[in-house]
């Protein structure tokens, strides 16, 4: 049996391929869900026309998006890992395998109870580093753990490949990562979002990352070089549950936002919506490795609001690294044209060659 481990909707969005190529070849496969991130996720199992999950861990009505939420999770998700029987069920073993995504608490939460369950771990996006410990903070710490426990390693590409000489097990290059085959589907569907987008043009913004909203200085920082991209265009910035709980308690910077008539605060948008207001936009502003790695795919320039990257391959094609340096930033406003490139089209699918080695556990 072959068990998908998802908590956030990123994680989804990136398995959802994964989960739709077993689906069509008939494999044994089912998903727990570990509701890290609650919010819309059964909007988005009907974007992708997937099943709900067979096992949800944490059963509750919000998500770990503030920091008291995130330890009451936690709370709940640690005595969880010696409830295999109940989780896994009968498939348990090392005939079973564990797949499990990217670089949150969840990733290595998953690989913890594969091991504790003798089940064999697939790492879906390994390899990745920022070579940071604390930065960004927890996901490279995440992302060790994981690399310790895992017996699969999916790497997304030369680099990450080479990050992983050092761990046993088996290693598959796919060479292009999950959200290829992720920004293909919503490239083909995105006409059926429900959102009308803006006649001129305008630039989009997601700020999300615990490093940035969590520290008042870097997150003023951030406010400001927005307002300075909002002098040359408007901004529309779409807010992750967790930004919105912060600006309502950091109220001069809502405040800041809100008075600003060439900044438009958006609720967290469903997928589909999302790719349609990000393909009509001249630029991305982000601190999402999620988001710069599809705006690679789309061609579509990108500006990180990030001092490290565990995606260096993007840098100097579609995405700039900005380190919340004004200069930097605003060289990209006037440059960014410059960052356009052809979508890129992959030649093999990335869940395709990770179905071909799930097969042999189905």
């Amino acid at each position: 049996m072959i068990h998908f481990v998802i908590g956030t909707r990123a994680q989804l969005f990136k398995m959802a391929p994964v989960m739709l190529e077993c689906q069509k070849r008939r494999l044994k496969w089912r998903w727990i869900y570990t509701a890290q991130h609650r919010d819309t996720i059964q909007q988005s199992l009907d974007t992708f026309r997937l099943p709900p999950p067979d096992y949800t861990v944490v059963k509750w009505d919000t998500e770990a998006k503030t920091m008291g939420k995130m330890s009451k999770w936690l709370l709940m998700i640690m005595p969880a890992l010696f409830k295999g029987r109940r989780i896994l069920g009968k498939y348990r073993g090392k005939k079973h395998i564990i797949v499990t995504h990217g670089d949150t608490i969840t990733t290595w939460w998953a690989a913890v109870l594969g091991r504790l369950n003798r089940c064999k771990v697939m790492h879906v996006e390994a390899g990745m580093r920022s070579f940071k410990l604390f930065d960004p903070f927890p996901e490279e710490i995440n992302r060790l753990i994981t690399s310790r426990l895992a017996h699969y390693y999916v790497a997304p590409g030369k680099s990450s490949l080479k990050n992983l000489a050092k761990y046993k097990g088996i290693k598959i290059n796919t060479t292009y990562n999950t959200q290829a085959d992720t920004i293909d589907f919503g490239l083909r569907h995105y006409a059926k979002g429900d959102y009308k987008t803006p006649k001129h043009k305008y630039v989009v913004a997601s700020i999300h990352r615990y490093e940035n909203i969590f520290k008042i200085e870097k997150f003023t920082r951030i406010v400001d070089l927005l307002e300075k991209v909002a002098e040359k265009f408007p901004i529309y910035l779409v807010q992750h549950p967790a930004t919105k709980e912060q600006l309502e308690k950091l109220t001069t910077l809502k405040e800041r936002l809100e008075k600003n008539p060439k900044i438009h605060l958006l609720p967290r948008l469903e997928y589909l919506p999302f790719i349609k207001l990000i393909k009509n936009s001249e630029f991305v502003v982000t601190d999402g490795g999620g988001n710069q790695e599809e705006l690679y795919f789309m061609g579509k320039p990108t500006l990180l609001f990030r001092y490290t990257t565990e995606r260096p391959d993007e840098l100097g094609k579609t995405a700039v690294l900005s380190k919340l340096n004004k200069e930097i930033v605003m060289d990209f406003v006037k440059n960014y044209k410059k960052y356009r490139q052809p979508r890129i089209i992959v030649p093999k699918s990335p869940s395709s060659m990770i179905a071909d080695v799930l097969a042999d556990f189905s």
